[in-house]
């Protein structure tokens, strides 16, 4: 297998006197799906956050394509390719559809095409250029999902970074959330999703990981761990 895209070594991330996250080893490859999974609590949303440079690392280092985001402003980790899909969606209910989109490209540098880039949005989720006009506020939760992703790939990422992006959503919407994940990986994007639907995230990933008290215990492929008996009785129900 080449080099890492992105590889991750030692990190450790504190809350207080709370080892949240205690010394963990991942790599991401170019062009593959990678997930963390586990339970709630376990260490998987302060990762991305750390990777993100949303929270401050205690240890450990992030390496990119060569360099060094490890104590990288979040704002510069941007703009080297690597964006993240925030919990919760963080939509500005405010501000219309598109200028939401708008402002998922206002860190890059290059002018680009961007008419023909909201389209590749919009073909993607085409309920959103529907309400393009539309306050975002005025979605449901699962199209401030779609435009959450949508903002995100307005930023041109070379890495793209899910977190829970199932949560609350209804079942339907959730199988077109990950098989829009699914199309945007063929078409080269390498993603890291975080997720508790544990079922759904293995059957996409191509590399996985299990995390448990901010340890990562298991890895493998997607499909290793979905047949793991103790990734079924922990976390799968069977």
């Amino acid at each position: 297998m080449s080099a890492p895209l992105l590889q991750v070594t030692g990190l450790k991330v504190n809350y207080g006197h709370i080892e949240a996250v205690k010394g963990i080893d991942l790599e991401l490859h170019e062009g593959q799906i990678t997930t963390l999974v586990g339970a709630n609590g376990a260490g998987k949303s302060t990762t991305l956050l750390a990777l993100s440079g949303l929270v401050k690392k205690a240890a450990g280092r992030v390496m990119f394509d060569g360099k060094d985001l490890s104590k990288m402003a979040p704002h510069n980790i941007v703009s080297s390719g690597v964006v993240q899909v925030a919990e919760g969606r963080a939509t500005l209910t405010t501000l219309t559809v598109q200028e939401n989109l708008e402002l998922g490209a206002y860190s890059r540098r290059d002018k680009g095409n961007r008419a023909a880039e909201m389209e590749y949005i919009y073909g993607l989720f085409p309920v959103l250029k529907d309400r393009a006009d539309g306050l975002a506020g005025n979605l449901s939760g699962g199209e401030q999902q779609m435009l959450a992703i949508g903002r995100a790939l307005m930023a041109k990422p070379r890495v793209l970074l899910l977190d829970e992006p199932s949560m609350g959503l209804a079942p339907i919407i959730v199988q077109d959330i990950f098989r829009t994940l699914r199309d945007i990986n063929r078409a080269g994007l390498t993603i890291f999703l975080v997720e508790q639907n544990v079922r759904q995230a293995l059957k996409i990933a191509g590399r996985a990981y299990v995390i448990e008290t901010g340890k990562i215990v298991l890895s493998g492929t997607g499909q290793e761990l979905l047949v793991n008996p103790k990734v079924q009785d922990a976390y799968l129900g069977s």
